[in-house]
């Protein structure tokens, strides 16, 4: 069935605000400034030190879930290798020898809030006040233990939140609804964004694919992203690999081996990404991520084209999960409970008849041997994939881009590789121990003497924390946020969406102009432009404004109103300065500029006091200038 669409935006109240950027307008020339300053505030920023070390990764134009990616077709040299980066200097000191981790001072609520917008959907003032009384190991620790408020295949199951009625969520929207409900009202605001993170490397999508209306399909990858966010990477992978989800967008379920008599060889989709997207990456690197040269300067590739062949033979025979292998069941034909042969909640299961029996060879020259079976063809392959040196480098870096910088410095990842590679008491892999590295650094807690990090905020990370920090919550709970994929008009990024299997930018992207020149990368910039940037801004200006609650009664969309909590803001709309200083606090860690503290102050001083609407006018205005500054959408 086709999705539902989402309704039109309603119509705001915006006499007495500032014009809104719109396409109509003729005011694309207005967006284009706005991404030049945000490149601008990035060159600023001196990149944090560590534009050289990134990996490349193949363009996303013009691929999907379901087409074949790029291959590097490249045999390895056997030059001898050499780095193109000097080994990582000392790092900092560390509270656990070999986590990476800074011995870190007492947040202040400014810290907390910076803090905050790296580690979860945005600050909460009782948040950034947990943070400033715990401090940040001890707040990352009581994240580790919180469970999340549901899983996303309950709500299928449910057709809604817990308590529903009616319970009436279908399609593909329940499980959007279900990503932004853990997101805003989840305690687990680690596990959320962990989750979000891991999604955008281990991607799966409804778009270009055959998973794409499958509510179920998309609930249960969410859940297993989650149960394994703060476990093994090994199992993570694993789990990745044998998702029926994934097996399905990637076209490794019901891989069959190869049969020389009709020419049939095995679907090589999936055996290329595992290498290139979700474990060691095209190049071979160094510890701090710089990329190893052979003899002649040039880099090395990780795998060729035969060892693509041979990680493809891997991932034959594997099909749905179930007590028996039956042929019906490998097709999904046979439904145990009545409903369905298609459980999406078990990972894939080995058929052996459809399982490769010949020699595979497969990175680093391993050769798994003839006849071995499906289940310890898997685990050498991974085991290889797990225990490879660019492993921890490669999945290391990733993560800081997503969560702190787009240009770690090579130090700064190779701290957070030292952590992957030994967690302190001699485990591989500990999700745990990244995540302190990443987010515990010196460099990323900005201490003195540290390379200034700096990330364009996606949209949705700009959405999730309007939400969060703003309390907006519908009478049923239920977050209808379905569509937000119109560049124009919307956030041009939606959960479950991504374009490919890339995801929505590369991560070693680096637009043409002041950035590219400076050598610095900026991943979001390749979804951000004249369109992008006028869309948010119409689209955030109108929420701001649209979700509060005078907005209600004029609500005639069919879906759940969803209303922001304006309470502690509006108690400060006479006193505009100490709006702007809560709001500066809560959205920009304290580090709004005097020119547009001076801006939004004049806009809310402007505006006339002297009743509720008007004060709901006055915050909306705040927080919506605010959020559509770049000053705001550039998180330093």
């Amino acid at each position: 069935m086709p999705t539902t669409q989402a309704a039109p935006l309603q119509a705001s109240h915006l006499s007495a605000r500032p014009k809104r950027l719109s396409p109509r307008l003729g005011l694309h020339a207005t967006a284009a400034a706005v991404v030049v300053v945000l490149a601008t505030l990035l060159v600023g920023c001196g990149g944090g030190g560590g534009g050289g070390a990134s990996n490349s990764t193949p363009s996303a134009a013009g691929s999907s879930g379901s087409s074949t990616p790029v291959s590097t077709g490249t045999t390895p040299s056997t030059g001898t290798p050499t780095s193109t980066t000097p080994t990582a200097g000392t790092p900092p000191t560390t509270g656990s020898a070999g986590t990476g981790v800074a011995n870190l001072p007492k947040p202040t609520p400014a810290d907390a809030s910076r803090y905050l917008a790296q580690a979860s959907y945005g600050a909460t003032l009782p948040e950034i006040e947990k943070v400033v009384q715990m401090g940040y190991a001890a707040w990352l620790d009581d994240q580790f233990a919180k469970p999340s408020i549901d899983s996303h295949a309950a709500y299928i199951a449910r057709k809604g939140p817990p308590g529903c009625n009616p319970c009436d969520s279908n399609y593909i929207n329940a499980t959007m609804e279900s990503f932004w409900r853990q997101a805003v009202l989840g305690e687990d605001q680690l596990r959320q964004r962990a989750v979000f993170a891991l999604s955008q490397i281990f991607v799966v999508s409804a778009v270009n694919s055959a998973v794409d209306i499958q509510a179920d399909a998309h609930a249960a990858y969410l859940d297993m992203l989650s149960r394994n966010a703060f476990g093994n990477f090994r199992k993570l992978l694993e789990e990745v690999s044998l998702h029926p989800t994934m097996g399905i967008y990637l076209s490794h379920m019901r891989n069959q081996k190869e049969d020389p008599a009709t020419g049939r060889i095995p679907d090589q989709n999936f055996a290329r990404e595992v290498m290139q997207l979700f474990s060691i990456g095209l190049w071979q690197l160094n510890n701090d991520g710089s990329r190893k040269l052979d003899g002649s300067g040039k880099p090395i590739p990780t795998y060729s084209q035969k060892e693509i062949t041979g990680m493809s033979r891997v991932f034959t025979g594997w099909s749905w999960g179930g007590p028996d292998a039956r042929e019906e069941r490998w097709h999904g034909w046979i439904a145990d409970d009545g409903i369905s042969g298609s459980k999406f909640d078990l990972l894939m299961q080995p058929y052996k008849d459809f399982h490769s029996t010949s020699a595979k060879q497969i990175i680093n020259n391993i050769v798994i041997p003839p006849n071995t079976n499906a289940q310890e063809s898997l685990r050498i392959a991974l085991d290889a994939l797990f225990n490879h040196p660019n492993t921890g480098p490669f999945i290391g870096s990733q993560l800081i881009k997503r969560l702190v910088t787009s240009n770690p410095s090579p130090q700064y990842v190779a701290r957070v590789a030292a952590a992957f590679n030994d967690n302190g008491q001699g485990v591989r892999g500990d999700m745990k121990a990244v995540w302190r590295a990443v987010l515990l650094d010196a460099e990323a807690r900005g201490l003195p003497g540290q390379p200034q990090t700096a990330k364009l905020r996606e949209p949705m990370l700009r959405y999730g924390q309007f939400l969060r920090s703003f309390q907006v919550k519908s009478d049923s709970t239920k977050y209808q946020i379905w569509n937000l994929e119109d560049q124009s008009s919307s956030l041009g990024q939606n959960p479950l969406r991504s374009p490919s299997v890339f995801n929505w930018y590369r991560p070693d992207y680096s637009p043409p102009g002041a950035l590219r020149r400076a050598g610095i990368l900026a991943p979001e910039f390749q979804i951000t432009h004249e369109t992008t940037v006028t869309g948010y801004t119409n689209f955030i200006l109108n929420e701001a404004d649209r979700t509060t609650t005078r907005n209600k009664r004029s609500f005639n969309s069919g879906r759940d109103f969803l209303a922001t909590d304006y309470t502690p803001e509006r108690a400060l709309a006479g006193s505009p300065a100490q709006l702007i200083d809560h709001l500066n606090l809560l959205l920009l860690g304290n580090r709004m500029s005097p020119a547009l503290r001076g801006n939004v102050l004049a806009a809310v001083q402007a505006l006339p006091n002297n009743s509720d609407n008007d004060r709901f006018t006055r915050v909306s205005t705040a927080v919506g200038l605010i959020m559509v500054s770049p000053e705001y959408v550039v998180l330093k």
